[in-house]
């Protein structure tokens, strides 16, 4: 099989096209030029792509690589098909990531290097400026003041601008998750990123800027500009611009068998990067799900290799980035936004009106979080209820994975258990491979007996699990199922398997979870009986069960913040 270069991490144009696997997007152009709004706003999640398309828009439409089109694009659908616009707009390109927003001056200095970084590149590769203008030009200290004068000495015979923005909102989302007052600040009449798009604004009604294209994660800090930048059109959730970014189904399917030579593993691969990877939906009725693509390529880059699954199925380089859902739910109000986290762990999902505007004169509530959560890809669309609300899920289990972590980590600090997450996740260890579960159900009982006297704690069966979950789920450790339907009816309270990214057999567990309130407690013995023929039923009348090597069936019944489990013979 020939060798396959992947273009993890990278997002410049030519070096991917020249050097690794590129799933063609090109069409897109050709589609983006067709539409009669030239300025445009497109939104998606952190590692979605948006980079390495903003490069291709560069390459594509920069007079200045004329001459490199065919090498670059002949492979492609546009190179076949160009358009009456390649190669004729001089290019300013802006990219905010990679600001320090520890402070109000960082980030305004950092703003500031930034605009004046494009500006010295547009003028390396543009010879259309006299030394002394430009000059002029970086002599002001603001970004907004250095733009527009730019534009005023933009010289009338030169080519028309196409302008183009990534990352546009990468360091106010951290300034609105840090303080939401200066947030405002930075983004209302007199801030500085205001008066940056008023004066990009005022470029297009002048005619020096004749399209532009910005990406970005989330509509907040474009919605806070209101009048100061209402020319803008967003593709965000339409239709036919659902996959521009991201991997269609088919997509990673050809990418995985650039790789795969036992193609008897293709389905169980390709489920299992659903379960992984997928589930994004922008569009509320749209047919298809997207992968993240940058999740995608970081396990192919591996599994290339040895054709094995990398030990860690969410990429370390980028856990940080969705890592930051620690700093989201900070945004206006924790307390209400906690609330948020224990219905979708709950329930699964959580159902909003999907909004496409965020007002900060209003309050920042719940319908405002959950969407925000949205446009992060922390949620996606579940579907589009009667009442015209959307139903949102969290979008796979890389995502879940993180909502559980961050879930046991309230429940540790709730507890005033320092530790416990190491301790538990070194008694999940020693269960796989011993089959010995009692030090992880002693730990848990302590957990629940110090959450037991603290009255902000709701107690009853689901929320009993929902702490099961967050500690199983953390340890990394097993594949945590939780409410598999099982052949004929009901519902496996909690599975433990073997993680397909983990080479070697170990035990795994299927367990029936009961709970009784410290007055019911005279119904233990009655319970635990319940408990154990309804897991060995389970067991019986499932295919899937009765498959897994080294399975204990356990009934596991909590009395208030006692916890008694017993083994079930039958597996």
């Amino acid at each position: 099989m020939q060798q396959v270069f992947f273009p993890y991490g990278l997002s410049n144009f030519p070096q991917v096209v020249s050097e690794y696997v590129y799933v063609d997007k090109t069409s897109y152009i050709e589609l983006l030029e067709t539409r009669r709004e030239r300025f445009l706003v497109y939104l998606r999640p952190r590692r979605f792509g948006k980079s390495l398309f903003v490069s291709l828009l560069e390459h594509y439409y920069d007079i200045n690589r004329k001459a490199d089109f065919q090498k670059l694009f002949a492979n492609y659908y546009i190179g076949k098909n160009p358009t009456p616009k390649a190669n004729s707009y001089r290019i300013l390109y802006f990219n905010f990531s990679a600001i320090d927003t520890t402070t109000a001056e960082s980030s305004r200095e950092g703003f500031n290097s930034k605009v004046m970084a494009a500006l010295s590149e547009f003028f390396e590769r543009n010879a259309i400026f006299e030394t002394d203008k430009k000059k002029e030009i970086f002599s002001f200290g603001k970004a907004e003041e250095m733009l527009t004068h730019f534009f005023r000495s933009y010289p009338a015979k030169a080519e028309k601008i196409y302008l183009l923005i990534d990352e546009y909102d990468h360091f106010t989302n951290e300034i609105l998750a840090r303080n939401i007052q200066e947030f405002k600040e930075t983004v209302s009449l007199n801030g500085y990123v205001r008066k940056f798009y008023e004066a990009i604004k005022n470029a297009t009604q002048q005619g020096i800027v004749d399209r532009f294209f910005i990406t970005g994660v989330s509509p907040i800090t474009m919605d806070s500009l209101t009048s100061g930048f209402n020319i803008i059109k967003h593709l965000t959730h339409e239709e036919e611009f659902e996959a521009m970014m991201g991997f269609s189904e088919s997509e990673v399917q050809e990418l995985l068998n650039l790789v795969l030579t036992d193609k008897s593993r293709e389905e169980q691969i390709m489920q299992d990067l659903r379960d992984y990877y997928n589930g994004y939906r922008f569009y509320p009725l749209s047919q298809q799900n997207i992968y993240n693509s940058d999740m995608v390529l970081y396990f192919l880059d591996h599994f290339k290799k040895r054709e094995e699954y990398p030990r860690q199925m969410l990429d370390p380089n980028i856990a940080p980035d969705y890592g930051k859902l620690k700093q989201m739910f900070q945004v206006a109000n924790l307390q209400a936004n906690l609330q948020v986290l224990e219905e979708v762990l709950e329930k699964g999902s959580v159902e909003s009106e999907q909004i496409y505007l965020f007002h900060f004169e209003k309050d920042f509530g719940k319908k405002e979080f959950v969407n925000f959560l949205f446009y992060l890809g922390n949620l996606t669309i579940k579907e589009t209820l009667p009442s015209g609300f959307i139903s949102f899920k969290v979008p796979n289990k890389v995502i879940g994975d993180l909502y559980w972590q961050y879930y046991s980590e309230i429940l540790q600090n709730y507890g005033e258990l320092k530790g416990l997450q190491d301790d538990t996740q070194q008694a999940l260890s020693d269960m796989a491979i011993t089959g010995n579960y009692e030090k992880f159900f002693a730990l848990i009982e302590k957990l629940l007996q110090n959450l037991s006297n603290r009255d902000y704690i709701r107690f009853d069966e689901k929320h009993v699990k929902m702490v099961f979950l967050a500690y199983l789920i953390n340890a990394n450790i097993f594949w945590v199922q939780s409410e598999r339907e099982v052949a004929g009816g009901g519902y496996v309270d909690i599975e433990l398997f073997i993680r397909p990214n983990n080479p070697f057999t170990h035990y795994q567990f299927a367990i029936e979870l009961k709970y009784l309130k410290k007055e019911q407690e005279a119904l233990l013995a009655e319970t635990m009986q319940e408990a154990k023929e309804q897991i060995l039923s389970y067991y019986r009348n499932d295919t899937l069960l009765q498959s897994k090597k080294m399975l204990n069936l356990l009934a596991v019944v909590v009395v208030k913040d006692k916890v008694w489990v017993e083994k079930v013979k039958g597996a």
